[in-house]
């Protein structure tokens, strides 16, 4: 258990995950020690700080570059750019793996080039996207960056008695949600009428979310450790869980990457790309519904009767696919090393259910077991997808 801190700013060590289980070690019969350094491998492959001329070369690992500075990012390799996403990814894992040099590194970078500046209209949010050298170029903000960045600087808090940390996850927090949208054209991070988080807190993206910015049993948390609104997280936490059942196909399974907030899914007239369908942004519902099924377990009968036939369609598939219509007729695209990561963290939500069940449950923590962590120009998404569904699968991710 972390350390509860005795200072001015107190989280209570809320270890909702006190007894955590190893699917590797309950489904395949891995030891801790295999299991302990599997993870050190993948820590190693894709954290080594990696020299920023090569990252395009044949058979490269890392995702993490330091600076002369003495700061650091996590780099989107397939795009040469730096996201939220992968910079709160990158502090989640690095505080799951009791990393502070490199959680610190990856904070300080996110302060200095992708916060908006004090007195903005955006002030408390995050540039989704900026280049290498820090310049912000993406505009307004991708919502699940701020909801890892305030989660892990709650878990940093904690586990190594820092209360700033604290502090500025509750800075996140108040400050996102405290927004006048008519006047300032920026709205809260999460729409205080349903609690749900929106897809972008701008006039075109206040108005729907997405179900893989779900995250109930982050929303717990904060329930428990956030300085104000509370009750309103409770709720929240709430209304995300109920999105993750409402938004996936009855039959299929198979989670949109854009929704309305009744759960239907939302074609964004301005997205490239389909986003009614799954595609990119889906594959992390079954890895949000497995989390949320074995760190709060308040929904647990529907979360498997849903990761039933959602892991259902994709085995009927034969793990071939990645991008399917809801009704997954005609499916294209290849399966990810990021989806066999998800898929096995939703197993959490069949393990110990009906005999069918479990044997499809030891199936997909398999295939995570035998997957090698990507490498190559597209490493970095489906590889930090892998990342937090190893520790998730390991029993290692904490809250």
């Amino acid at each position: 258990m972390r350390k509860t801190l005795l200072t001015l700013v107190t989280i209570a060590a809320v270890n909702i995950n006190a007894t955590a289980e190893n699917l590797f070690k309950t489904l395949l019969g891995k030891s801790d020690a295999e299991v302990e350094q599997r993870l050190e491998q993948v820590w190693k492959h894709f954290f080594t700080p990696g020299d920023l001329s090569l990252y395009e070369a044949d058979g490269q690992k890392t995702v993490y570059y330091e600076t002369p500075d003495g700061l650091a990012f996590v780099m989107d390799t397939g795009s040469n750019d730096v996201r939220t996403e992968g910079m709160s990814y990158g502090m989640m894992i690095s505080v799951q793996m009791d990393r502070r040099e490199e959680f610190d590194k990856l904070w300080q970078w996110s302060k200095r080039h992708m916060a908006y500046p004090e007195g903005s209209a955006w002030d408390g949010f995050f540039c989704w996207q900026c280049k290498t050298d820090g310049t912000k170029f993406g505009g307004s903000n991708a919502s699940d960056g701020e909801i890892y960045y305030a989660t892990a600087l709650f878990l940093a808090a904690e586990r190594w008695n820092e209360p700033k940390y604290a502090e500025e996850a509750n800075n996140i927090l108040q400050k996102t949600m405290d927004n006048d949208g008519e006047a300032t054209g920026v709205y809260n991070l999460f729409d205080r009428s349903n609690h749900l988080v929106t897809f972008v807190p701008d006039r075109a993206g206040h108005g729907f979310t997405d179900p893989s910015y779900q995250l109930p049993a982050f929303l717990d948390y904060w329930a428990k450790v956030a300085a104000k609104d509370r009750k309103f997280w409770k709720e929240a936490a709430k209304a995300a869980r109920q999105h993750l059942i409402v938004s996936a196909d009855p039959t299929t399974g198979l989670y949109p990457d854009y929704s309305n907030y009744d759960g239907t899914a939302y074609r964004w007239p301005h997205a490239s790309y389909d986003t009614s369908i799954y595609m990119y942004d889906a594959i992390r519902c079954a890895m949000n519904v497995g989390m949320d099924y074995y760190l709060c377990g308040k929904d647990k009968k529907r979360q498997t009767a849903v990761m039933a036939r959602l892991l259902g369609t994709f085995k009927a598939d034969g793990y071939s696919h990645g991008h399917f219509p809801l009704n997954g007729q005609s499916p294209f695209g290849d399966y990810s090393r990021g989806m066999a990561g998800a898929n096995a963290v939703g197993a959490f939500a069949l393990a110990h259910s009906t005999k069918e069940h479990r044997a499809l449950a030891r199936e997909l923590v398999q295939r995570l077991w035998d997957a090698e962590p990507p490498t190559g120009k597209y490493r970095y998404y489906e590889g930090m997808v892998y990342f937090l569904s190893m520790l998730h699968v390991s029993g290692r991710f904490e809250l």
